[in-house]
């Protein structure tokens, strides 16, 4: 059995034997730490302040269970609470309060329930369920819950829901149907496969224009890097980044029309997709026109299709009748920005003290990778260098009135051509060292904070 084995394992093609392998890695070392976290903390209680109302949420990680109490006892009096005995907190004068209603030991008073706010103010679930089988709940998190949502309701252009591009919904409502009706299996079952062909297409991208022990550096500094965990989550990276991957990988063999219904689909995936039009015209360029507009017919016919993806796009508004930007502005409170508008804001919440960890890791990483793109301008082919720039600027375009450069540590991790750079540094221990020690640390610390409803990005 074991020859069957290895003889099967050895027959598959090295590029996808790689990508496998790194993988299933990442697959089982997320799957463990999940199962260590919940050991560790299988209810949460946390102690907020949502714009002024001190409140206490709960969540019980194992059931899903939801609770948001009122720490304001009136007369200037707000508790500060740590878990106690079973279904129970203490505060800060050694009282016990019951928190888990029905499960709670002995008969401690209720704190009082929150007023302003509700719990899906903390824990937005979107309507949908949450997951019973804690091994897939730790996945069902913050924009995983609009997926689900519009998977299996639709669209509605009030809810802020028109944000998010349809075509990972689209594909979570078609494979429920073969994965026992489950919306969130289906969605994470997407994701990673989609993570899979994207490592697969990294790995011979990066052998093609550098070598074989680049593009193994690349792919496992790309899986180390702290926010990789959200390609093993039911949200679009992974989709989105095979797409783009792929769209690279025709466009090098001159299948236009098929890298052009790639970009299409990456456009249909998440709302940047529609700037690699711009280094797929590019490529054009390169090697059809051999770096000359050439009007021929050869130059026009591998053009014509790169239009998919402004179309792509401009269908989406209208199908959704422009609720697309009011959704940005109400419900979601952000608003367009140039890039240094951006900047200049976190470094004030910085500068004021206001910064919290979010906003320390989201300025790290447009420092670390805006640095980095002038790297990869330099030292990759120039369509590299164009996407990278891109789509670094997209999301430095938005900013929402509770966060500068949002979640931009998570939004740099599409951003492949700097894990290239990263590998072809590799050959330095040294520098290896100093992407791979701190990736492992952050990594175990941000994925713990995203499985308890903690806000990374």
């Amino acid at each position: 059995m074991k020859s069957k084995v290895g003889a099967f394992w050895c027959g598959i093609e090295p590029a996808w034997r790689w990508a496998l392998g790194v993988y299933l890695v990442a697959r089982v070392f997320y799957t463990l730490w999940s199962l260590v976290v919940l050991a560790l903390a299988p209810i949460v209680v946390t102690n907020l302040d949502l714009y002024g109302t001190p409140v206490l949420a709960i969540f019980e990680l194992g059931s899903g269970k939801r609770f948001l109490y009122s720490r304001d006892l009136g007369a200037g009096k707000i508790l500060v609470l740590k878990p106690g005995g079973v279904g129970q907190a203490t505060d800060q004068f050694g009282g016990i309060w019951t928190i888990l209603p029905g499960e709670s030991e002995g008969s401690a008073p209720t704190l009082p329930e929150a007023k302003v706010y509700t719990v899906e103010d903390v824990f937005p679930y979107r309507g949908v369920a949450p997951e019973q089988n804690p091994l897939l709940g730790v996945w069902q998190r913050f924009d995983t819950n609009w997926y689900l949502k519009i998977a299996q309701r639709g669209y509605a252009g009030d809810d802020g829901s028109t944000v998010y591009l349809p075509l990972y919904p689209l594909l979570v409502r078609v494979f429920r149907f073969i994965l026992f009706g489950s919306y969130l299996l289906a969605a994470l079952v997407i994701s990673n496969v989609s993570l899979v062909l994207a490592l697969y297409l990294l790995y011979r991208l990066t052998q093609e224009w550098v070598n074989d022990k680049t593009a193994k550096r690349a792919t496992v500094y790309f899986m180390l890097f702290p926010t990789a965990f959200y390609f093993l989550a039911a949200y679009t990276e992974s989709l989105f980044l095979a797409l783009v991957l792929a769209a690279f990988y025709c466009a090098r063999r001159n299948r236009w029309v098929w890298a052009s219904a790639l970009g299409m689909l990456a456009t249909l995936t998440r709302l940047q997709g529609v700037l690699m039009v711009i280094p797929m015209a590019y490529m054009v360029w390169a090697q059809v026109g051999q770096y000359q507009w050439r009007w021929n017919k050869n130059v026009l016919r591998a053009l014509l299709p790169l239009v998919l993806m402004p179309l792509a796009l401009v269908g989406f508004l209208l199908f959704n009748n422009l609720t697309l930007l009011s959704s940005y502005e109400g419900e979601l409170h952000a608003r367009f920005v140039t890039p240094w508008e951006n900047i200049a804001a976190s470094l004030a919440v910085i500068y004021q003290g206001r910064a919290s960890q979010a906003d320390w890791l989201n300025i790290a990483a447009t420092v670390l990778f805006g640095a980095m793109c002038i790297v990869v301008w330099r030292k990759l082919p120039r369509a590299l260098g164009l996407y990278t720039v891109l789509m670094f600027l997209a999301p430095l375009l938005r900013m929402t009135t509770t966060q500068p450069l949002v979640s931009m540590v998570r939004y740099v991790a599409v951003l492949f051509p700097v894990f290239i750079v990263w590998g072809m540094w590799g050959r330095n221990r040294w520098v290896e060292r100093a992407i791979v020690y701190p990736s492992i640390a952050l990594s175990l610390y941000l994925s713990a904070q995203f499985f308890v409803w903690g806000w990374v990005a």
